[in-house]
């Protein structure tokens, strides 16, 4: 195998179809059709199955397209820092982070990356925090901000970043929505909707509840945030949530946030890249940018209760 079949090997896959990705990188389809059986060959095993209506991935293709996406993604970068060592810094940052930090902190780190790094382009991914980490180990991610890091792993490099205070949602009208806070104690014995044991919240939650010696009350499981926020507004139960996720629900009156007291529940947020690969200048930079951005979000009180990010930096 070589470079360019790896190349070639990516867009077929992208487009499942040869001749759209014969079309597409100005080769010949009878050409394109031999890497593609060559590739096969050389590793042994099949990438594809074809059919009339076009190619699929098999399991192994699968496999190999994030690979070889990994591989290829790493080349660009190494070619961009080869580059920054003659000229300005240039290149594009990914950077992928949880809902409830993206809808706070986006547009002001785009914003000062902008304007601070005019050679630097930068993309931001919401997702998961266990989607998060897969996408960092892969390589399709620069930078990402994770919730409770608890992988027993060397691959990622993390440091904290922030606390997140959870509160009680609640609907318009409902009983504790005029309250400012509520205590633990009293959370336990309503109807709760929580995603399930999979999900770093919910961990937090439970936790929380053991510490004090009870369990919450769990009606319904459910891991979308469409889901729950749709439960709390029918008034068929109550959620835990941090603000950044209800922005504009809570913005609107559509939901209303309770503090949670004695005791608060917050989860710890860290940033984290891949140890086995180099901070180049541009990552660096929009590292710092980013930690400047989120301590101003909670010195303003916009978002998250504590920051940590000012008592490190990175070598």
């Amino acid at each position: 195998m070589n470079l360019r079949q790896l190349q070639y090997f990516v867009v077929v896959s992208d487009l499942e179809s040869v001749s759209k990705a014969a079309a597409r990188l100005h080769v010949a389809q009878p050409a394109l059709t031999r890497h593609m059986r060559t590739l096969e060959h050389s590793l042994g095993v099949q990438l594809f199955t074809r059919n009339g209506r076009g190619i699929k991935l098999t399991n192994a293709g699968l496999v190999y397209r994030e690979r070889a996406k990994s591989i290829l993604r790493d080349l660009d970068r190494a070619e961009v820092e080869v580059k920054a060592l003659s000229r300005s810094p240039g290149g594009r940052i990914d950077v992928g982070m949880p809902l409830s930090l993206s809808q706070a902190l986006t547009s002001r780190l785009v914003d000062r990356v902008h304007a601070k790094l005019p050679g630097v382009s930068i993309r931001v991914i919401d997702g998961w925090t266990g989607f998060i980490i897969e996408w960092l180990m892969l390589g399709r991610l620069d930078l990402g901000v994770i919730y409770d890091h608890t992988l027993k792993s060397d691959v990622l490099h993390v440091e904290p970043l922030v606390a997140e205070e959870q509160y009680l949602i609640c609907r318009p009208g409902d009983r504790l929505a005029k309250r400012s806070k509520v205590t633990l104690a009293e959370v336990a014995s309503l109807p709760l909707v929580l995603p399930s044991r999979e999900h770093g919240l919910r961990f937090a939650v439970d936790d929380r509840f053991n510490s004090i010696g009870t369990r919450a009350t769990i009606r319904t499981e459910i891991d979308s945030m469409v889901g729950l926020r749709r439960f709390v507004e029918q008034g068929k139960a109550y959620t835990i949530l941090p603000l950044g996720e209800l922005d504009a629900d809570l913005a609107v009156g559509r939901l209303v946030a309770v503090r949670i007291v004695k005791p608060a529940i917050h989860r710890i947020l860290f940033a984290a890249w891949h140890a086995e690969r180099p901070v180049s200048p541009q990552m660096k930079a929009v590292l710092e940018i980013m930690k400047d951005e989120t301590g101003n979000l909670v010195s303003t009180g916009v978002w998250g209760s504590e920051f940590y990010g000012g008592k490190w930096t990175v070598e």
